[in-house]
């Protein structure tokens, strides 16, 4: 078993209205269980051989904090942990991840190889009236198969997916998109949601930052030009973010 080394079930909820939402840290950022000396020690040297800081999103092979300073915060050192917390605080923008524990094929970074999960599903403060929490997830997975299941809605069942809204919203956000083709577009990667209280879930779904090409058709890329297309769409994700 591994364990998130920042997450706990007894962890409060995020109060922030803008949520930065991972699935779980590679195998070397995470606390093996039960403890084991030798294992620790490799992953301590992995980390500091890539030059990994140890925070969410903390390995150099991960792309998501060049992207954030791109798009909301040209200020950030992107290896300087107090950096990044001190941006993130200033943008009244919370993280976390949705897995606190799991196993692992092997030293899998893909997250169909991590088993026996268990979720945070309360990370969030429930929304108000006329409230949106925002929520980016780092990919279409982790929104549309571990966050937005039935499992959650079991847990909050005043939620419900206004469809048409989505999709409309959806369609929106890609009318000044480049070398789109919506046909390719199987999964959604925005979901709008309702709760009892009349506040609102928003979820955007963006590349994953740990291999962002590999299924960049999935967001309707075409053929042309894959960085221009994954620019393009993280500048519409992180000004909606914004």
């Amino acid at each position: 078993m591994e364990l998130h080394p920042r997450l706990d079930l007894t962890d409060l909820p995020l109060k922030q209205q803008k949520i930065i939402l991972g699935s779980f840290p590679v195998w070397s950022h995470t606390i093996s269980e039960p403890s084991n000396i030798t294992e620790e020690i490799d992953k301590k040297k992995n980390r500091l051989e890539r030059g990994d800081i140890d925070f969410f999103f903390g390995s150099t092979k991960n792309n998501f904090w060049k992207w954030y300073r791109s798009f909301v915060d040209l200020g950030i050192q992107i290896g300087d942990i107090d950096s990044i917390k001190g941006s993130l605080v200033t943008n009244k923008i919370g993280i976390t991840d949705l897995i606190i524990q799991c196993k692992r094929k092997d030293k899998s970074a893909l997250d169909k190889h991590l088993t026996d999960r268990v979720y945070n599903y309360m990370f969030f403060d429930y929304p108000q009236k006329d409230e949106t929490i925002k929520i980016l997830c780092t990919s279409k997975g982790l929104m549309n198969e571990m966050l937005l299941t039935p499992k959650f809605f079991k847990i909050h069942p005043t939620f419900k997916i206004d469809t048409t809204l989505s999709e409309s919203l959806q369609k929106d956000l890609l009318s000044n998109l480049n070398n789109c083709d919506h046909s390719l577009i199987k999964r959604p990667f925005f979901r709008k949601l309702f709760c009892d209280s009349g506040g609102s879930l928003e979820c955007f779904a963006i590349p994953s930052p740990g291999s962002p090409y590999r299924k960049l058709t999935d967001f309707g890329f075409k053929g042309e030009d894959n960085n221009r297309f994954l620019n393009e769409f993280l500048s519409i994700a992180f000004n909606w973010f914004s």
